[in-house]
């Protein structure tokens, strides 16, 4: 007598190339084959050996399951052997099917789907921006016409320039969806030239740094880790602040092996670590600076600490200091590497790539920036998904922030970075170097956010202890001082 018999059975998830079975508490990853027929999974009965601490379980894969024991088991069949000894178990599994021209075939067939898939998507993101850029064409030529009329003596390279600046009669979503739209072209455009030049180099790019693709080709994000995204950023971008206060420390304090060959540059190098030592220093001075309770008011000391560098009178800021040439190569990849994250194409990667990636960022940062300001977004009415996604990409936030912390940062990031910049210059004419003041916005919220006692690493937190119970009795005797 034939029959199917099914014990309890809890199918976790459905993947591609495999099921996940939950057996008595145990997990079972059981491999599909091809086969235009269904394919069901089962489980036959556990029978015991002669050792209590020894059990052996059948998992069958196969149209039916057999429990006669006068007939033979198909050999399809995946037998899992289950050992216990002394409350530490370990499972192996074999598995007698499977064929590699098929999985091949698969593997390829995903691949091409995935491929027009993408394609199709780029395409179609690529309408939407052009009916976004469309909205905003007819909001600036209405505002061309009040202008015209309003103010007759612009010129029309004044007038020109004013319209160039406007970005306004879209939302906030659809300025983001320009601003990503803008991000793929330019990585679709990369890719092509990557493909064209070093087309041998072409495969190891991909395989090392998956950031070159656009986003519609861009590998899945893996759900199989441990921690969500926010805890890997939090713990990366920790990693990258404790890097470059080391690269820091030494390059205040090592002379590198190339410069003593170089007899005639003792004094440059001299006077290069003396700044960064000095830099150093710096950086110690705001960490350690009582009366620094948030977020808030550690930045707007970074700001009155950097004011010399930030504000020019006279004359521009050259292009170099612009680009952030002046900015030490270790600042410069630490920012860097909580941005994209690391990876092992950036230990290869030129110094001046590194710098343009850096600068490429605080470009959109600044985007968005003058978009939130001269278009009144109101704070309160972003979802949390987008204050997520803005407040990450300044290094703002980490796990457990609320959106209202959220909201206070990113309200007094656009205070620093843009309203009062804007007003002082407009008052006394100075130049203001928007670059190197969000870079070192950039470089305190990572630091801030390495200290904070929700951070997902957990060496920073232990070093910054003290300090956090130090400000917190600070802050106690304060509010004592004042009740009396």
């Amino acid at each position: 007598m034939r029959q199917t018999r099914f014990l309890r059975l809890v199918v976790a998830a459905v993947g591609s190339s495999f099921i996940v079975v939950v057996v008595h508490g145990s997990t079972l990853h059981i491999p599909l084959t091809t086969s235009k027929s269904r394919w069901s999974a089962a489980a036959a009965s556990a029978s015991s050996s002669s050792s209590p601490k020894t059990s052996a379980t059948t998992i069958l894969v196969s149209d039916t399951v057999t429990t006669n024991p006068n007939d033979s088991v198909a050999p399809s069949a995946l037998t899992v052997m289950a050992d216990e000894s002394e409350g530490e178990s370990a499972q192996k599994s074999t598995d007698s099917g499977g064929n590699p021209l098929a999985q091949l075939i698969g593997y390829a067939k995903d691949s091409f789907v995935r491929t027009i898939d993408g394609t199709k998507e780029m395409w179609t993101n690529h309408g939407r921006c052009k009916e976004i850029r469309a909205k905003q064409q007819d909001y600036r030529e209405k505002l061309k016409k009040r202008w015209e009329f309003e103010e007759k003596d612009l010129t029309p390279k004044e007038m020109k320039e004013r319209l160039a600046k406007v970005n306004g009669g879209i939302t906030y979503d659809e300025f983001v969806f320009l601003i990503k739209g803008k991000e793929d072209r330019g990585k679709l455009m990369n890719l092509g030239f990557l493909m064209w030049g070093a087309p041998r180099f072409f495969p190891y790019a991909l395989m090392f740094y998956p950031e070159i693709l656009p986003s519609p080709f861009a590998p899945l994000p893996d759900t199989s880790t441990k921690e969500t995204k926010l805890q890997k950023l939090s713990r990366e971008r920790s990693h990258a602040v404790l890097r470059t206060l080391i690269a820091i420390e030494n390059e205040a304090k090592a002379v590198p092996a190339l410069a003593k060959l170089n007899f005639f540059g003792k004094k440059g190098q001299a006077r290069r670590m003396d700044e960064m030592d000095s830099l150093g220093k710096t950086i110690g001075q705001i960490m350690t600076t009582s009366g620094i309770e948030s977020g808030a008011d550690g930045a707007k000391v970074v700001m009155n600490t950097m004011e010399n560098l930030l504000y020019k009178k006279g004359e521009d800021f050259t292009r170099a200091e612009k680009r952030l040439v002046t900015v030490p190569k270790s600042i410069a990849t630490g920012i860097m590497n909580a941005v994209s994250g690391p990876n092992l194409f950036q230990t290869v990667m030129p110094h001046f790539l590194r710098r343009g990636q850096v600068l490429n960022h605080l470009q959109k940062l600044a985007e968005i920036d003058n978009f939130l300001v001269n278009e009144n977004i109101d704070l309160n009415g972003l979802s949390t998904a987008r204050l997520l996604e803005a407040c990450s990409d300044r290094m703002i936030g980490g796990p457990g922030r609320t959106d209202e912390e959220l909201r206070q940062d990113l309200n007094v990031w656009l205070e620093l970075a843009v309203n009062q910049p804007t007003q002082r210059i407009g008052q006394s004419g100075e130049y203001f170097n928007e670059n190197l003041a969000r870079t070192a916005l950039l470089s305190f919220y990572l630091v801030c956010g390495a200290g904070d006692s929700r951070s997902t690493s957990y060496l920073p937190r232990l070093m910054y202890q003290g300090r956090q119970e130090d400000d917190m009795a600070a802050a106690e005797g304060r509010k004592k001082s004042r009740k009396r």
